[in-house]
């Protein structure tokens, strides 16, 4: 088997350059004495040219067996160990307990196992270490964390997260999740990070118990905005609503509420001082998504009233993601409201055209069993090349 070598004269800048540099003959000098030192360590052998003996170089070979010495030498890990270590550092996250963390650490030990890397940056360890272990301590924070909190507790520095991690993350995020947010502030968000505590909107007939005070929502003429601390402490005790609506857009919650909706919706929904209506702005923050949990809880002691949970929003890939999510997580029994054919039809002509980039992403979506009764509507998206958003269908 033919040994590693290579010739001077044919070695790429900017040895050859250096080695061949008649201005400059100590650059020759210095190459023949690091190659003699490194002779000497018997990592590599010289091949002088003929009677050019210690003059001119004429091939350098590898001493197979000294591979490692040359990569100790160098001050370089070889290639093999840093896999291997990239992969000890990600086991932890095989026991995680979120799926799609579960499946970054599948991807990438599979990868790892083959001497792959598929992106993974095993030549920054430190950096691979600080994102296992933010991953490992999101699922402690249930309730959410404020981001510089969060870098204080794990790193002993407010903004180390944000400098260092935080792009990791969001690029995980991105690969190994379905969502489908708008910007890295919402993305962060989906794992309970988030920058500044959120306001949940909301409004209609919901009787909560706080610190021992019995509060009525629907005392609030226009709905009330609520912190997170809010909720956490709050026990939710009546329900008076014939029906749930949570909106997407905000615009859309807040002329609803003041009944200037003019399309038809279900009876249910007519009379919006008997509707308990929230705000979700997209995929639900965190604060949000502790609402929607204990209002899952107390729908289960209410089937006649879990049966009436609606969710209106866009008539695009966003909204059907949104919907879904929430009906997964939150409510199974969830129906849309103004997201069906009917609707689109009637109001394509104020959409909004989409790329092709977008399309692609439709057309996944009409292929996919999950989305099934999506179908015909993604069908009219495809046909008409507009999605149509709230602020679309037409409000006086």
């Amino acid at each position: 088997m033919q040994r590693v070598q290579f010739k001077m004269n044919t070695l790429k800048e900017p040895l050859s350059k250096d080695y061949s540099d008649e201005m400059d003959y100590m650059k020759k000098e210095a190459i023949h004495e690091a190659a003699a030192e490194l002779q000497k360590l018997k990592i590599i052998e010289i091949k002088w040219q003929k009677f050019k003996e210690g003059k001119e170089l004429e091939k350098i070979y590898l001493q197979p067996d000294s591979i490692e010495a040359a990569y100790h030498h160098a001050g370089i890990t070889p290639r093999k160990m840093l896999l291997e270590n990239a992969r000890e550092q990600i086991q932890p996250l095989a026991t995680h307990p979120w799926d799609w963390v579960q499946t970054f650490w599948k991807y990438y030990d599979d990868a790892l196992k083959n001497y792959q890397t598929k992106g993974l940056l095993v030549e920054d360890p430190k950096g691979l270490e600080e994102l296992v272990r933010t991953l490992l301590y999101l699922p402690n924070t249930d309730d959410g964390i404020m981001k510089r909190v969060l870098s204080h507790h794990l790193f002993n520095d407010t903004k180390h997260f944000e400098r260092n991690v935080q792009g990791k993350l969001i690029a995980a995020l991105k690969r190994f999740t379905e969502l489908e947010l708008d910007t890295d502030r919402e993305l962060l968000d989906s794992v309970g990070i988030v920058e500044n505590p959120s306001i949940t909107l909301l409004s209609g007939p919901l009787v909560i118990e706080n610190n021992g005070n019995t509060i009525n929502f629907s005392n609030f003429n226009g709905g009330i905005g609520i912190f997170f601390e809010t909720i956490q402490d709050m026990a939710i005790k009546e329900v008076t609503a014939d029906s749930i609506l949570l909106v997407e857009n905000l615009t859309a919650y807040h002329l609803y509420l003041r009944r200037r909706l003019m399309e038809e919706v279900p009876d249910v929904l007519k009379n919006p001082e008997k509707v308990l209506v929230i705000y979700t702005g997209g995929f639900p923050h965190h604060a949000l998504r502790k609402l929607l949990i204990k209002l899952r809880a107390f729908l289960i002691q209410s089937p006649n009233l879990a049966s009436n949970v609606f969710h209106w929003g866009d008539i695009d890939y966003g909204g059907i993601m949104i919907f879904e999510h929430i009906k997964k997580a939150y409510f199974p029994r969830i129906s849309p409201v103004l997201m069906d054919v009917a609707t689109y039809e009637k109001y394509v002509k104020d959409g909004v055209p989409f790329s092709k980039d977008y399309r692609v992403k439709l057309v996944s979506m009409s292929c996919n069993k999950k989305y099934e009764m999506w179908w015909p509507v993604i069908e009219k998206l495809l046909d008409k090349g507009r999605i149509l958003e709230q602020e679309g269908i037409v409000i006086e």
